[in-house]
């Protein structure tokens, strides 16, 4: 047995007045939100109880894990990698919830501190109330730890937040994504699995989500931890926008990157069951609660909505904001080029 690990970061309370940004954005959390680390990752204050347990927890050979910012495609590639290693078995996949095969690790850490009567029945894809129920009975990174082999594991933190011998033990995909199409894609995120809970409005929400006020934020800090390892052996990083404009190619790298030969036919079926309209029809991987359309788990998955929901003045300071973090730092985004960020 490994010796029991101390967190190699500290916690610390959010200030008053960023609490009330926090709250106006979010409600049902009776516990003050924290702040993680140097970059100060925003976390329930539940997640105080678990991350120690989180950090610890034994990492197997073939386990393989994706790790993104909320709203990053996830759900997107987790379908992608599962199909991949499991011998493109589409009759399991369409047969077998995504949630029950390739479950999220710190689940019971961001659930808010309500009863469910008031959320939807859905919560960051979870898939439904029995699984909620059962996310808090036994702790999310509990039952994972106890799941048989192979495992695929989810999970929005980052890789400093999660066990230290994981990239030399397991593979691991990370997806970035354009920080202002998150945004967007995060707020509807909320306006759907927490209809009675979400006060604010998109102005709100892009406030709290730019200083970094929102669950596992801050994005570029996250993604950049796992960008400055992309030349590891057991890392492979890719942009969602990369997968937008030629998901075949994409596919086919992380099928490599998986040890799998599949052949050119066999890659386009793939990529051809993961286009957003074959997903958004898969109730497997759709995990919607609502009849309304236009807010679906799997929304509209476009690069560069977000154009759409950004009034000027939000436009302005979107650019400001990525200017800043990405300052210093060999991380870009393919919609945000080089000639952006030394402007200003």
């Amino acid at each position: 047995m490994a010796p029991w690990l101390e967190l190699p970061y500290s916690m610390k309370q959010v200030t008053a007045e960023e609490d009330k940004i926090v709250r106006k954005c979010l409600m049902g959390y009776t516990r003050p939100f924290v702040k993680c680390g140097e970059s100060g990752y925003l976390m329930p204050g539940a997640f105080k109880k678990h991350a120690e347990g989180i950090y610890n927890m034994e990492v197997r050979p073939d386990d393989v894990w994706v790790i993104t910012f909320p709203r990053s495609g996830t759900t997107w590639i987790q379908e992608m990698v599962w199909l991949a290693e499991n011998d493109l078995d589409y009759i399991t996949a369409k047969e077998t919830p995504l949630y029950k095969r390739f479950p999220m690790l710190e689940t019971t850490c961001i659930l808010p501190e309500v009863s469910f009567e008031l959320i939807k029945i859905n919560f960051f894809g979870l898939g439904n109330f029995q699984g909620l129920n059962e996310a808090v009975r036994v702790p999310s990174w509990k039952t994972i730890e106890k799941a048989p082999s192979p495992r695929f594991i989810k999970t929005h933190l980052p890789l400093s937040m999660l066990p230290p011998n994981l990239l030399s033990t397991a593979k691991v995909i990370y997806v970035a994504r354009d920080p202002r199409d998150v945004a967007v894609s995060y707020y509807y995120l909320h306006k759907m699995t927490t209809k009675k809970l979400l006060r604010a409005n998109m102005t709100h929400f892009w406030e709290a989500f730019r200083r970094d006020l929102l669950p596992w934020t801050p994005i570029v800090a996250h993604a950049n931890e796992a960008y400055t390892k992309r030349h590891h052996p057991n890392l492979h990083f890719v942009y969602y926008e990369d997968m937008k404009k030629d998901l075949v190619t994409e596919v086919a790298k992380v099928c490599s990157f998986l040890g799998k030969d599949y052949s050119d036919i066999q890659i386009k079926k793939l990529a051809e069951h993961l286009t957003f309209d074959n997903l958004r029809k898969n109730k497997n991987v759709n995990n919607s609660t609502g009849k309304d359309e236009g807010i679906q788990f799997i929304r509209k998955g476009e690069a560069g909505g977000w154009k759409a929901h950004f009034d000027e003045k939000m436009q302005l300071q979107a650019e400001e904001f990525l200017t800043e973090r990405l300052r210093g730092l060999e991380l870009r985004y393919p919609s945000f080029p080089l000639h952006e960020i030394t402007r200003l």
